[in-house]
């Protein structure tokens, strides 16, 4: 969802990016082509709630035509992050206070894709434990898009689930957990007049041919729609949401249970992070935990840009949890 985007009318002649899906080379470049602002460099840290804060965040800006409008974040095995991006694009980056790593940025989806009327406007992607595949779910799609770790080859999994959603509120959020439950997100209320409460769905695993899904409600901050799924090491699952309203872009953290989450279940949640600093406040929809060093974990967030790059940043925000 493009929430500023339908605010303003004159979108269509603001956007700045022109997306051409007919070469899908990866386009490989120094660190340094991803340039990287810090905007706390003199501040501490900054609270976002009882045990939580912000402890980095970052301006991306990059010098490639494939850069911005990240809708989804996962982590990759080797401690890289992957954004996945609305307008068929992805980046493949370490993050700040890793070892630097060349940065990648590619088309997952082949150029007659959109032409033939599938949907490459990606929205949430989780790498599969053990694999190091990748799924993908796209906005307006029925399908969900089976990667190769290189992202060159795909296969496409029917879901007829997805149909229930309606084109512009489909699957948001999505993430493989790790008992190996497939657990999707609707930006899409589960009751039109209810602001607190989203569809979801659950699969044993990636979706076979013929399984019908358990179906739960999320439970979500009033005004606030979930755009990403995670989960801590300890088992909690964290759901990203995001309000706009005409101040701007405000976002919270909740938690759940992961065994809450159950066919028919309405999983409750209770907010771990809120992020009000005007500094920092922005369009988060991706979200993904590393571990870190000293063998605590960090919750990473990207924003999405909408491609009003004068008006909108790609902000990457590194958060900190009390077990």
């Amino acid at each position: 969802m493009r929430f500023l985007g339908m605010l303003l009318l004159l979108l269509p002649l603001l956007l700045s990016v022109t997306i051409r899906p007919d070469n899908r080379t990866p386009v490989l470049g120094p660190p340094g082509a991803l340039a990287v602002g810090d905007l706390l460099a003199a501040t501490p840290a900054v609270s976002t709630g009882k045990g939580s804060a912000i402890v980095g965040a970052w301006r991306l800006r990059g010098g490639f035509r494939l850069f911005g409008n990240y809708s989804a974040l996962t982590a990759l095995p080797d401690g890289r992050l992957l954004a996945l991006g609305d307008r068929n694009d992805t980046l493949v980056f370490a993050p700040p206070g890793r070892p630097r790593r060349p940065v990648l940025a590619q088309m997952p989806f082949p150029g007659t894709w959109g032409r033939d009327g599938h949907s490459f406007d990606g929205e949430a992607v989780t790498a599969l434990a053990g694999t190091q595949r990748l799924l993908v779910a796209c906005e307006g799609a029925d399908t969900l898009a089976l990667f190769d770790p290189d992202l060159r080859r795909f296969r496409r999994i029917t879901v007829p689930a997805l149909r229930e959603w309606g084109y512009n509120q489909g699957p948001e959020a999505m993430r493989q957990l790790a008992d190996g439950r497939l657990v999707l997100v609707a930006e899409m209320r589960a009751r039109w007049y209810d602001r607190t409460h989203y569809a979801g769905l659950i699969f044993a695993g990636v979706p076979r041919p013929g399984e019908r899904p358990g179906r739960f409600e999320l439970v979500m901050p009033e005004g606030f729609r979930p755009t990403e799924l995670a989960q801590l090491p300890d088992g909690r699952v964290l759901v990203l949401g995001r309000k706009f309203a005409l101040t701007g872009f405000y976002s919270v953290i909740v938690a759940a249970d992961a065994g809450a989450i159950c066919d028919g279940a309405v999983v409750p949640t209770h907010e771990v992070a809120r992020i009000s600093d005007s500094r920092l406040r922005e369009n988060y929809e991706g979200m993904a935990v590393l571990p870190e060093p000293d063998g605590s974990s960090a919750v990473w967030l990207i924003s999405d840009s909408n491609t009003l790059a004068w008006l909108q940043r790609t902000i990457l925000l590194k958060l900190r949890l009390r077990s």
